[in-house]
């Protein structure tokens, strides 16, 4: 028998209408314990909502610029402020519906491994066939059960560990999963993917934009995470984001960039038919490659030919946005700014 009373749910959202009718729903259809639910300035009534089910409600003050670190970090210190007795918390993005009896199955593996600090378990998207965009972030999801080096923002984690790593960092636009899940391995710490369903995400991304957009999030993220784990090793491995941060310059911004470069100062014109041939077998090879380990890396019974192939074409046409990205990061860096939250998602509306 589960006692939930040890276990509170922090949901974070803004203008999330019906979907975050359904996140309380799936929740509290299957958990009794305390709910959280952080409110980031909606305008459709969604606090309103939240407080007549019976979930506390945190507004956020939004003079201060919003993340979704800052959003988790306050309904997790409501949540250990009035119930002192949780020793885990369940976060939970307002747009994803909550698997039934996954609170349950999550917080049994934990009371079961000791060593675990964090269990997370497969998200989905809820109508990945409507736009080959969601179709796409259904893909991203997919991933191998077993340990894992981060947890996205869906997961369960025990209190005293999310403690002493610091809790999410707030100055982070995106990519803070992964670096506070960085910090919870550094404790000794593993993390739990489970085989099981977790939640149901609805991205309802319809347009090329906001894809762009998102991308160059992607970007952002991988510039900060990068940069403030570049000198410390988990596990024998250096930054997790140097990999990504490297491929988008590249394949983004450097080799690109030198091909302008060579077009506008005319080295191009000195090349016989021979060297243009392999100069455009070189890019090709490099460019393909990129397309094809993306595409391999979602060949399973679940994607189909085209589905992988669609796959990798966006992973390598993300390269660009994806430096845009890095290049806002470090640019903001140097200027003195500080970032502010990448808007890719359209207003929910009903359906």
């Amino acid at each position: 028998m589960i006692d939930h009373s040890v276990v509170g749910v922090v949901v974070i959202g803004r203008n999330e209408g019906e979907r975050l009718k359904r996140c309380l729903r799936s929740i509290q259809s299957q958990h009794i314990g305390p709910v959280v639910y952080v409110d980031s300035g909606s305008t459709d009534g969604s606090a309103d909502y939240a407080k007549s089910v019976g979930v506390d409600v945190v507004d956020l003050d939004i003079g201060v610029p919003f993340t979704m670190a800052r959003g988790r970090n306050a309904g997790f210190s409501y949540l250990v402020d009035h119930y002192p007795d949780c020793q885990f918390v369940q976060f939970v993005d307002g747009d994803c519906e909550v698997a039934a009896g996954w609170i349950d199955l999550g917080l049994q593996f934990l009371h079961n491994h000791p060593a675990y600090g964090a269990v997370c378990g497969n998200r989905s998207e809820r109508f990945p066939q409507a736009t080959i965009y969601n179709q796409l972030i259904n893909m991203e999801w997919q991933g191998n059960a077993g340990d894992v080096n981060a947890c996205g923002g869906d997961a369960i984690h025990r209190i005293a560990s999310f403690k002493a790593a610091g809790c999410f960092n707030k100055s982070m636009i995106a990519g803070e999963e992964a670096d506070l899940c960085r910090r919870i391995r550094r404790q000794g710490l593993r993390l739990m993917r489970l085989d099981n369903p977790m939640t149901v995400h609805d991205a309802n991304m319809r347009h090329f934009s906001q894809w762009w957009k998102r991308s160059v999030r992607c970007g952002h993220a991988y510039a900060h995470g990068f940069d403030l784990h570049r000198r410390d090793v988990v596990e024998g491995e250096i930054s997790d984001k140097k990999k990504p941060l490297l491929s988008s310059l590249i394949y983004g911004l450097l080799l690109p960039g030198l091909l302008v470069l060579c077009i506008l100062t005319g080295i191009l014109s000195w090349l016989t038919s021979g060297q243009w041939l392999l100069l455009s077998l070189v890019f090709l090879i490099l460019y393909v490659r990129i397309a094809y380990k993306a595409a391999k890396s979602k060949s399973d019974r679940a994607n189909s030919i085209a589905q992988r192939l669609l796959y990798g074409v966006f992973i390598l046409l993300g390269k660009l946005p994806e430096a845009l990205g890095v290049l806002h990061y470090y640019a903001n860096r140097l200027l003195g700014k500080t970032s502010k939250i990448i808007e890719y998602k359209m207003e929910n509306k009903q359906r």
